[in-house]
This record gives C-alpha cells, sequence and structure tokens, in this order.
C-alpha cells in the first residue's frame, strides 16, 4: 500500500492506493493548523479503511508551486520519517 499526500495551496488529500487502484481518499482546507491535523487525519484514514501503519510501504507527496514553503515542508518531513521509520 501507498499513501500519497497531496498539497495544493491550502487543499490537502490524502490517498491511499493498492498498486494502481486508489482504496480511498480523505481531503481537507486548511491554512494554519496542518501540523496538527495531518498525523491525525492520516490514522483516521487508516482506521476507517482497517488497515494498519505497518501495511504501508511508501509515503509519497505531490507538492504544488502554490503551497506554501513551511506546509510543504511538514508533508516532506511526515513523508520522509514515515519512509525511514520502515
Amino acid at each position: 500500500m501507498i499513501l500519497q499526500i497531496s498539497l495544493d495551496g491550502n487543499d490537502i488529500k490524502l490517498t491511499l492506493k493498492d498498486g494502481r487502484k486508489i482504496v480511498d481518499e480523505l481531503s481537507w482546507n486548511d491554512e494554519y493548523t496542518l501540523s496538527e491535523k495531518l498525523l491525525p487525519n492520516i490514522d483516521e484514514l487508516l482506521r476507517k479503511n482497517k488497515i494498519s501503519k505497518s501495511k504501508i510501504e511508501k509515503v509519497t507527496t505531490k507538492i504544488s508551486k502554490t503551497s506554501g514553503v513551511t506546509s510543504a515542508r511538514i508533508v516532506r518531513t511526515i513523508a520522509a520519517a514515515w519512509n525511514l521509520g520502515n
């Protein structure tokens, strides 16, 4: 399974993929609380689909040029830490 974190300006989307098949998505609009909501929303998406964290082989990012620098750093850091843990 792959978890993709997409950031487009203030729009955040989590996509859970099994190969090329999209299993589920969760999206929200957020400007100031990304660091507080990102991990809980990842947990919610995994729990909703009854997938353990160990089943996520890789976390990828997709960041648009209109995204803020701090938000982009938060997303990249979460992905890098998750991938390093595996």
